[in-house]
Parts: structure tokens; sequence; C-alpha cells
């Protein structure tokens, strides 16, 4: 039975463009740290912290995986617009000092939205999340991880994520989120 689910889980993975292997659902975590509090690209502090009003939408990727966000992100904006948070984190522990101006200005550019720039790597891996690829968390107001999406989005892949997203909005009553 054990060997049914663990198959089960690993083809329903690889099915739906997640990459996560058998042996690394165990090493998932199943809550976002309390508090999380970083600076980002144009060194304002921010915060991620639980309880929240609102269900959170988080991205964690470094730069390969960066590329992959936007296939994820925008249908769940498009679709649940302020009804949820979205908040993004940047793993950027590989860059060296010398260099983090320069990657700080970048972002600047490229990104008018905050995105929380994680120059130690230790909030990253609070979630263990998987270098190159994308990682998507659904966090319910309590920052509980109700849903864990890795890699590229396919058709298939947003839907079950919206639907989970659905799902956890109609079971609790959230907040509008305001921009």
């Amino acid at each position: 039975m054990k060997m049914f689910l663990t198959i089960l889980l690993v083809t329903s993975g690889l099915f739906l463009g997640h990459s996560v292997v058998a042996g690394e659902f165990a090493s998932f975590s199943t809550n976002a740290p309390a508090c999380l509090e970083l600076r980002d690209q144009f060194d304002r502090p921010q915060k991620l912290s639980f309880p929240t009003t609102n269900l959170t939408l988080l991205t964690i990727a470094d730069k390969k995986g960066s590329k992959q966000i936007a296939g994820w992100v925008v249908p769940v904006e498009q679709r649940f617009g302020g009804r949820i948070v979205i908040r993004g984190i940047a793993d950027v522990s590989s860059v060296p000092g010398p260099l983090r101006g320069i990657v700080r200005k970048k972002f600047q550019k490229l990104q008018a939205y905050p995105v929380m720039m994680d120059w130690s790597g230790v909030a990253v891996k609070a979630f263990v999340y998987v270098p190159g690829k994308a990682d998507i968390l659904v966090l319910d107001s309590r920052g509980r991880i109700l849903r864990r999406v890795t890699g590229e989005a396919n058709d298939r892949a947003v839907q079950d994520l919206c639907g989970s997203i659905e799902h956890a909005l109609a079971g609790r009553k959230f907040h509008t989120a305001t921009k």
C-alpha cells in the first residue's frame, strides 16, 4: 500500500508538471515561517507573516527558475485578482557581494512589484525549494502550505493549481487584497 501511494504521488506529480522525486516529499515543510523579513529590489523592507487575512500565492526562484514564474502567476492573477496576495522571493544567494548592486538594479528594471531578495539563502531553505525551478506555494491564512507546484507551468497544472485556490477560497472567507 505504501509503495502504491508513493508511485501515485510521483506519477501524479510528473503528470501535472511537478518535478519532485519520491524521496523529496518527506523533506518538504508543511508550514511557512511565522514571520519572514527581507528587503526588496528597491531596498525597502518586506514582511511575510502569519496569521494573515488572505490566501497567499508565494513564488520562490533563482535566476533560472524565475523564467518559469510568469506561466503560473499571470493566469492566477487574471483569475483571482485581489482575492489572493501574490508574493515573491528571489534566491540571489549565489550572487557575489560586489555584484549585488547590479543585480538589484536589474530587478528594479524588470519588476515593478516588490520581490523579496534572499541574499543569504536562509529564507528559501526554510521552504525547501528546488533550485533551477519555479516553486509556487499556496499558503492559507495561518501559513500552512496547502499546495506546492514546481517547475514549468502547463495548462493542466495551472488548472489544478487554480482549483486548489478556489477550494481554499470557498472553505474560508478571505478579505480582498488591496494593492
